[in-house]
């Protein structure tokens, strides 16, 4: 709701400096003898809260920069530089840890932010909100978010599919750990695992444009949901540790090819004053899906063990392959494109819109 309301610029460069201070207090602390466990867990707090208003404001703030034509492009390069900072920031952190100094870590992140921020005073584009805001109603604007997705068909069957998505393998680390230690891997084969699916993530983020503009929105994501579901029960195979990290590796491509395509038809389906709610929206479903995720899979591995949960989680992937391929949202031969927040719609009631041929 802020981000709709409020400059994107100032909500990003104040979440950038929020968190450079809170984590340069972790190495001041450390360097002064100083640090506990209460301030770590504020720390933790404060940089997530930073992070999640970023994200919805670095999303909402994309189409102002590249312009409709070039939406697919700067969803595969957000996907690749959030997976290439997840792939190199532990082991980085980890060396620096050991090798240098336990500060170390904390005041190159904090850093790493203030760089953020004069990148975000560098850019020259407006980032919206276009126009002043209308009068605040709360009701209305906390639900604005869902109302929006619940009217556009195409944004609405891709966030179900990702959400279910996340939700399922939030604890597929917890999973692929114990599988793989039970097949004997070494602990630098369970890590390998692990950089597999890094891998694989950069390389989905990188081809979604090219696969979704040879195949089409709906044949790569019906494409997506059936390889997943076909790859994933050779978990149940007693494989090595690199075969794990090769089925893990190509499943997680292919959940960011589907990342890539939901962000791109999200920045072109609603409208640039409506991001910030409907992306607010996605981001509270898909973080309140992650401790539920984690509390299923340990309750799977506790009382069905490993090929149980395997067999579980094949069983949702496959209802996720059939709502791909029969689902309206992705069948339709036409998407509606929300309108103008301005334009006089209440926001609880169908707004106007354009129509124009599925890509």
């Amino acid at each position: 709701m802020l981000v709709d309301r409020v400059s994107r610029r100032a909500v990003m460069l104040a979440a950038s400096l929020l968190s450079a201070a809170s984590i340069a207090t972790v190495a001041i602390a450390f360097l002064l003898d100083g640090l506990s466990l209460p301030q770590l867990y504020v720390v933790a707090f404060v940089n997530s809260l930073a992070a999640t208003a970023y994200r919805i404001a670095d999303t909402a703030a994309l189409p102002g920069i590249t312009g409709p034509h070039k939406l697919g492009e700067a969803a595969s390069q957000s996907e690749t530089i959030f997976g290439t900072s997840a792939l190199i920031a532990p082991p980085l952190a980890g060396l620096m840890f050991e090798t240098m100094s336990p500060a170390a870590p904390f005041l190159l992140d904090a850093l790493s932010f203030v760089a953020v921020a004069a990148a975000i005073l560098a850019i020259r584009s407006r980032l919206g909100p276009e126009g002043a805001p209308e009068p605040l109603r709360w009701r209305r604007e906390l639900t604005a978010g869902m109302r929006i997705t619940a009217r556009l068909p195409l944004v609405r069957a891709l966030t179900l599919l990702t959400t279910v998505g996340d939700f399922l393998f939030a604890g597929i680390g917890l999973l692929l750990i114990v599988l793989a230690k039970g097949s004997g891997a070494s602990g630098f084969e369970v890590g390998a695992v692990f950089t597999a699916a890094g891998v694989g993530s950069l390389l989905g983020a990188a081809l979604a444009p090219r696969i979704e503009a040879g195949l089409g929105l709906r044949t790569a994501v019906v494409g997506k949901h059936w390889l997943t579901a076909l790859l994933f029960p050779l978990l149940l195979v007693d494989l090595p540790g690199w075969g794990i990290g090769l089925v893990w590796g190509l499943v997680a491509l292919q959940v960011a090819v589907l990342n890539v395509i939901q962000m791109k038809y999200l920045m072109s389906q609603v409208h640039s004053d409506q991001l910030g709610r409907v992306q607010g929206f996605m981001t509270f479903l898909s973080k309140s899906s992650l401790p539920l995720g984690y509390a299923l899979t340990g309750l799977l591995l506790d009382r069905w063990g490993t090929r149980g949960t395997i067999v579980f989680f094949e069983a949702v992937l496959l209802c996720l392959a059939v709502y791909a391929l029969l689902g309206r949202g992705l069948r339709a031969s036409h998407v509606t494109r929300s309108e103008d927040a301005g334009s006089g719609a209440p926001d609880d009631q169908p707004l106007p819109s354009r129509r124009g041929s599925e890509r």
